[in-house]
């Protein structure tokens, strides 16, 4: 395999960055309210520098390390695309590693699963904003019941009586008795998927074909009572994408247009999104399965992660209230905007790191005290995630001088 580092051009960043920002010898390097350009204008600066790198507080060989060792890590995927991989770090703003196995990597758009649920959660915490400022008729919120006839009418009548009580919280908890996608030993439980006779009536458990989304395996917010239940941990739960599903219909039905659109509009182009994909879209009229399905390239993958380390701002816009993304990135209650404030990554590290991912070892994790995105997209296998994740981690935070000042 050959390494090929990628040098995009400085000259439509110019404001941003040799002008304006900091200089190569610069041995300070002052934190700018810096965002990105968008894709088609110029997008991220960059500066892989060695001395560079190290006036930011980082090791240039050791992070040279760690984008080597991402990049030996083999996809082993049934995808057609799945021989791509990126790695990326942004510290303070500045793209100072980027590597890529194959130069099509760069632009191309991977499947990054169930980094799809962080999107969702994102993409609801704005229509509840809108619904306190009276941009849609609706008072929605985390602990709002799922199953309405306000937002979700295609849920009645209830396949199981217990539904009534379902919270979107629970749905971000994976503690709403949903179906699981399998037990805590790996039987799978989940049936139908891209198989179903129709894909709402599979995710609010009507199509008699696949009665498995039908029925709750437990009672709403009571995990223990499923003998397949998993523990994250200090959390319990059974891990669901027909849960996440949900999400995407109410949004459909709150703004009479596909949740697609409503996440590209309202929350990937002003991110200055590039563009991106569906894996298998579930039907012509929707295209986005809430609970994964996005494809996009490592650097707009980027730009999310780095919206969540601004707490939901961009630029001058408050996208979504700062206190939403906080919820979940302070908290070890939520799987899929995992914090690290219980140690569950470490106590070696921060704890205000936080990580969204997604199968394929698809993951970023940010740091906000150290201004501090590292990420990944691949397909490779599921089975060496703990390895690697915890080898992602050494090697990203031996390329850290001085955290315990940074700290």
């Amino acid at each position: 395999m050959r390494l090929k580092i990628l040098y995009p051009s400085f000259l439509l960043a110019l404001a941003f960055s040799w002008e304006c920002g900091p200089k190569i010898s610069d041995t300070r390097i002052e934190k700018q309210d810096y965002f990105p350009l968008p894709e088609s204008t110029g997008g991220w600066r960059k500066n892989t520098d060695p001395s560079f790198i190290r006036s930011l507080g980082l090791d240039p060989e050791r992070l040279e390390q760690f984008g080597r060792f991402n990049l030996s890590v083999p996809n082993s995927s049934w995808m057609p695309y799945a021989k791509y991989k990126g790695i990326i770090v942004i510290k303070n703003g500045w793209i100072v590693g980027e590597w890529y196995n194959v130069p099509e990597a760069e632009s191309f758009k991977t499947y990054i699963s169930s980094n799809g649920k962080s999107f969702a959660m994102v993409c609801f915490g704005i229509m509840a904003a809108e619904g306190r400022t009276g941009r849609n008729d609706l008072e929605i919120n985390a602990e709002s019941r799922v199953y309405h006839q306000r937002w979700l009418p295609q849920g009645f009548p209830l396949s199981d009586p217990r539904k009534k009580d379902i919270t979107f919280e629970q749905i971000f908890r994976h503690n709403s008795g949903l179906c699981p996608e399998r037990t805590k030993t790996g039987e799978d439980v989940e049936q139908g998927r891209n198989e179903w006779t129709d894909y709402v009536d599979w995710i609010v458990g009507h199509d008699k074909k696949w009665p498995s989304t039908g029925k709750l395996y437990f009672t709403p917010g009571h995990p223990e009572e499923y003998t397949g239940s998993e523990t994250w941990g200090m959390v319990s739960g059974a891990y669901s994408s027909v849960s996440f599903g949900h999400i995407g219909l109410v949004l459909q039905n709150v703004y009479s247009k596909p949740a697609s659109d409503f996440l590209w509009e309202r929350l990937l182009a002003p991110l200055g999104f590039s563009g991106i994909d569906f894996h298998a879209p579930p039907s012509e009229t929707i295209r986005w399965f809430s609970a994964g399905g996005v494809r996009m390239n490592p650097r707009d993958y980027a730009r999310f992660a780095y919206f969540l380390l601004h707490d939901g701002r961009w630029k001058e816009q408050q996208i979504v209230p700062n206190s939403w993304i906080q919820r979940f990135r302070t908290s070890p209650l939520y799987p899929n905007i995992r914090s690290n404030a219980d140690g569950y990554f470490g106590p070696q590290y921060p704890k205000d790191m936080f990580r969204i991912a997604g199968s394929g070892l698809n993951w970023a994790f940010i740091v906000p005290s150290l201004d501090l995105v590292a990420l990944r997209t691949s397909r490779a296998s599921n089975a060496v995630w703990d390895e690697v994740e915890k080898e992602f981690l050494r090697k990203l935070f031996a390329a850290v001088l001085d955290r315990d000042k940074d700290n």
